[in-house]
């Protein structure tokens, strides 16, 4: 212990101090000079006093040792050492570092805060085709009419998200706005109405993500609660804000292919053997199947009292139970990716996705037209095939890639039937096709992405496609281009742009976006978004 080392120290110098007084006095008595005497006999004097004092510390010393333990902070403890350089004073201190800081339940293994912060200005605007429903006035249509809104907005997302022992893990998440495709706040947006500004009326949080799953089988993961979409897939089918509600099951194997046989064993200069290298792989394989059942629509009572209630289509004028067990959204994918080290990747992962009924709040069939039967959500009719690809490679440090999604209804003729367009069954693709340069992981990183886009009016689920690039539509087909910069190696700038236009003139544009105009001839975006992440 440093205390018995500091004794052991003074015990030393006071028998050092003694050595050198018996030689300094056995000089003296050799020397006749009285003078030479004189000197002697003061540092003797001086190493006398300061071997007391050394005796004083000692004895100082060895009674602290004797002292009762101090209570110790509890936790976990650091001993601090400080020493004026005559004498040292230990005492324990806490050890506050890192995660040590929260107290936490034993059975986690680890825990992680993350989220991310962001502010956007955003312009979007939609224009009417060339057939107004009356003369334009205030709050009416015209001819190519635009209407344009600009909006500040921010969003704020946070959770914690950890592992369990034996193999389970959670996750929970925080984030503003209740809406399902998006989580922004538009500054401003709850003014009026008796309020002055600045209200909080819209700036609420909301769950958004909150699961729990388990690790414990070979390569498989099994996940359930409200968590993010477990398919690889692109905004031509899903908006990446959304989070599905049920379970998740996942695998994933990596198969790994050696190039040619690794060199013969070698010999050092003292004769021991020398492993080579291990051969790089020339080839990486990794195989992949994701399925997931989803709680589209919740029916409740399953039973009601009395009769069950009816209800009309308003296109074909059926009559109808209105449905009383939950719709689910089931999907199917198994995929590859195939990764070339230092030459290229290509990836694919076809999907197919069936809905077990339309449940009772999608019940009537979608039309994606104007006026009153005008319904814009219905999932009738919806069997779909996905197949999301890309190939990356390099050009010198500067990473590439071409990516696609293309998409079908295998029931379009049905779903148009029902929209009333009988004649419109062939309106059943969807696709897009881009290139991506750059990444974004570092400072100063940038990443530019420009494609094409086209989805027809019966192709695709209108509730689940992206709600930025065409405003949440159906029946549009453009352009879009995102480009962004690394401010910091947690701040980000992105800008967006998409420019798109109707595909068929003779129907609608279903969905339900921003932007109230149906059918949109025309549509316009711009964002500009400043993101920290942490």
């Amino acid at each position: 212990m440093l205390i018995k080392k500091n004794i052991s120290r003074a015990a030393g110098a006071s028998l050092a101090a003694t050595i050198s007084i018996a030689a300094q006095s056995l000089g003296a008595q050799t020397g006749p000079d009285e003078a030479r005497l004189q000197k002697l006999e003061q540092a003797v004097s001086q190493l006398q006093k300061r071997n007391a004092e050394l005796e004083q510390e000692v004895a100082g010393l060895k009674k602290r040792t004797a002292w009762a333990p101090a209570l110790a902070p509890e936790g976990k403890t650091k001993t601090q050492v400080t020493s004026d350089g005559k004498t040292y004073v230990e005492k324990l201190v806490p050890d506050l570092q890192g995660g040590e800081k929260w107290k936490l339940f034993p059975a986690l293994t680890e825990l992680e805060l993350f989220g991310d912060f962001r502010l956007r200005y955003e312009y979007r605007g939609g224009r009417t085709d060339d057939t107004p429903v009356a003369a334009p006035s205030p709050g009416v249509a015209g001819t190519h009419d635009w209407q344009e809104r600009e909006r500040e907005r921010y969003r704020l997302r946070f959770g914690l998200r950890g592992t369990v022992l034996d193999d389970w893990f959670f996750g929970l998440r925080l984030e503003t706005s209740s809406s399902a495709r998006s989580t922004n706040v538009t500054m401003g947006g709850d003014a009026g109405n008796g309020n002055g500004p600045f209200n909080k009326g819209d700036d609420g949080i909301a769950v958004g993500q909150a699961y729990i799953g388990y690790k414990g089988f070979p390569d498989t993961i099994l996940t359930g609660g409200r968590f993010a979409i477990p398919f690889v897939t692109t905004s031509l089918v899903w908006d990446d804000d959304i989070n599905v509600e049920g379970l998740a099951e996942q695998w994933k194997h990596t198969f790994t292919f050696r190039g040619e046989p690794s060199a013969p064993t070698s010999s050092s200069k003292d004769g021991k053997s020398v492993a080579p290298p291990p051969s790089e792989p020339f080839l990486t394989l990794d195989l992949f199947a994701n399925f997931g059942q989803f709680v589209y629509d919740d029916s409740n009572p399953t039973n009601p009292i009395g009769a069950r209630p009816t209800q009309t289509q308003p296109i074909g004028g059926e009559t109808q139970l209105i449905p009383n067990t939950n719709a689910f959204l089931l999907g199917w994918q198994v995929g590859a990716k195939f990764d070339f080290p230092h030459i290229l990747y290509f990836q694919f992962a076809p999907t197919l996705y069936n809905y077990t009924g339309d449940g009772k709040d999608f019940s009537i069939h979608f039309s994606g037209d104007p006026g009153k039967n005008d319904n814009q959500t219905g999932i009738n009719s919806l069997l779909v095939f996905d197949l999301p690809a890309e190939i990356g490679w390099k050009i010198g440090n500067i990473p590439m890639r071409l990516f696609g999604d293309f998409a079908t209804n295998f029931d379009a003729d049905d779903r148009a039937t029902a929209a009333g367009h009988p004649s419109r069954g062939g309106e059943r693709y969807a696709y897009e096709i881009g290139l991506g340069v750059g990444q974004l992981k570092k400072k100063r990183d940038w990443q530019v992405r420009a494609w094409w886009q086209h989805t027809d009016q019966f192709a695709v689920d209108p509730n689940l496609v992206d709600s930025d690039i065409f405003d949440s539509r159906v029946n549009l087909e453009g352009v879009a281009v995102r480009a962004g910069y690394m401010l910091a190696d947690a701040i980000v700038l992105n800008l967006t742009y998409s420019y798109g236009w109707q595909v068929d003139d003779s129907i609608g544009t279903g969905g339900n976006g921003d932007i109230p105009i149906n059918p949109l001839n025309q549509y316009q975006l711009f964002q500009a978004d400043l993101s920290v992440n942490f």
